[in-house]
């Protein structure tokens, strides 16, 4: 069945979007798997979406905790390991995203972020750190965003958590390769998922505008972003992204950043240039 067919695997965030998608895709791919999140209820239809294409002798469940709360997540990570007899994969795909403008953006949304988004996936890295370099091998991959290497004009926060995990994941890379264990960074671009919808309620005008017509955004579905994923952690690379255009956008911003400001900035102009003429049309006042 694959490189997946038997692994042990543990999706943290693994309830609904791309997480859900992952575990289910894992599920068919032979793969045992167990999710977490915060919702009982979610979760315990993510299990039952994995078991309707999963075999009888697979193994699959779920643990209920908040990542921001380092000692549950360290005591569910033990329950974890004994639902599965051990581990190959861990997948840190807990996050979301609350745009807004920087002064406008309350220090609280600031912080909350940066515990969900970054130090949700820290809390879930220690808490296996020990098994993984006792067993001396296995595979880590932490979920970031194209705007973890891609800042975006409106979401300042959830930039600076991405960015956070990206650093982190560098560094943990070279803790962990000698001893045998694999560290990854995933970047999905937009995806349409129940977070994208939730994080639309509050998105600023202009922000849409921009997001609309900006050539470095797509929305992906969940279902081929998972798929994707997978595949990554499977090739053993570190950063991964799915489609040549998103490729192509993370060359252009490593290697000539410049130019990238520059493309943005223009797009940041055109945006707001055209949501005020909107409003100078209607006779209202734009942001």
């Amino acid at each position: 069945m694959g490189w997946y067919a038997n692994k042990k695997v543990f999706v943290v965030g693994g309830s609904k979007g791309i997480g859900r998608e992952v575990a289910v895709q894992l599920a068919a791919q032979g793969a045992n798997v167990v999710v977490a999140a915060r919702g009982q209820a979610e979760l315990d239809e993510a299990v039952a979406a994995m078991k309707a294409v999963g075999g009888a002798d697979q193994v699959f469940g779920s643990v209920a905790f908040d990542v921001r709360d380092a000692a549950a997540v360290k005591q569910q990570a033990d329950k974890v390991l004994e639902l599965l007899g051990g581990l190959d994969v861990l997948l840190c795909n807990s996050g979301y995203a609350q745009p807004g403008y920087a002064h406008e953006v309350s220090a609280d949304t600031y912080r909350n972020m940066i515990e969900v988004n970054y130090l949700g996936h820290v809390h879930a890295v220690q808490a296996f750190l020990p098994h993984f370099r006792a067993q001396q091998h296995g595979n880590i991959c932490l979920v970031s965003s194209m705007m973890g290497f891609l800042p975006l004009y409106g979401y300042t926060a959830y930039s600076g958590s991405k960015f956070a995990i990206v650093g982190f994941a560098e560094a943990l890379r070279q803790e962990l390769a000698p001893v045998g264990v694999h560290v990854s960074v995933y970047y999905p671009p937009t995806t349409d998922t129940p977070g994208l919808a939730e994080e639309n309620k509050t998105k600023p005008e202009d922000v849409w505008m921009l997001e609309s017509e900006s050539a470095f955004s797509a929305t992906f579905s969940a279902k081929d972003v998972a798929k994707h994923l997978i595949g990554h952690v499977e090739s053993q690379r570190f950063d991964g992204l799915p489609g040549a255009l998103n490729a192509l956008i993370y060359f252009i911003a490593r290697h000539l950043p410049g130019l990238t400001r520059w493309m943005s900035d223009g797009e940041v102009k055109t945006a707001r240039r055209k949501v005020a003429e909107k409003h100078a049309a209607a006779g209202t006042a734009s942001a």
